[in-house]
């Protein structure tokens, strides 16, 4: 019996934290120390299936299951699109640490090589620029955060130094035993540690700072 009511619980606190379904990504902080580049140009381009396809909107970040099974889509606490928020956050951090950041503004609806010659036609000295083919979380009970990430780095010139593939699938949280609504938590802080991640890697982070090494 207390197995069967566990259980019920567990659904009605899902199905509740399903209704509420916005997560605060605009504001998140990044430990960005490792990054000695000064001026960098920056694009985030949003080609991820279900934004491109129309399913899905480009604030988009993830399903919420209910205890019925339904999936929930996700949204950003800002309504910003997902890419304007994790830009803004890039930008916030940087800037910390005293790096100028240009940031190139880009839709879904934009082709890769018109923000690509966009990017290039920046004067920093290092230019980032990620393609997502897929972010987002999703699971029943437990949460995943899915990826596939394209990362692109080039100097001043244009010359491409780094090309690089980010792909997992990262076990968050979700369940009963993280407390209703948990993921209000666990997800932003699941973004930044992605993104300290992928920044701080050892090949990407030399490539940025390699006029300086």
């Amino acid at each position: 019996m207390r197995i069967y009511l566990l259980g019920i619980l567990s659904l009605v606190l899902l199905s509740s934290c399903a209704v509420n379904r916005k997560v605060k990504y605009d504001g998140v902080k990044l430990d960005l120390t490792g990054i000695k580049t000064k001026n960098i140009d920056l694009a985030l381009l949003d080609h991820r299936e279900a934004v491109i396809d129309g399913s899905r909107k480009p604030d988009f970040v993830g399903y919420m299951v209910s205890g019925a099974g339904i999936h929930w889509p996700m949204g950003t606490l800002s309504k910003n699109n997902l890419m304007d928020d994790l830009s803004n956050n890039l930008v916030n951090s940087l800037d910390k640490y005293n790096v100028k950041v240009t940031n190139v503004i880009t839709k879904w609806q934009d082709d890769e090589k018109t923000i690509k010659s966009k990017l290039l036609a920046l004067n920093g000295d290092i230019k980032i620029f990620f393609v997502f083919n897929q972010l987002n979380t999703n699971g029943y009970g437990i949460q995943f955060l899915y990826y596939n990430i394209n990362v692109y780095i080039y100097n001043k010139s244009g010359e491409l130094l780094k090309h690089k593939v980010i792909v997992g699938k990262d076990k968050l949280g979700g369940n009963i035993a993280f407390g209703p609504c948990s993921f209000e938590t666990y997800m932003p802080k699941s973004m930044s540690k992605l993104f300290e991640d992928i920044l701080n890697d050892k090949e990407i982070l030399e490539t940025i700072n390699k006029d300086l090494i």
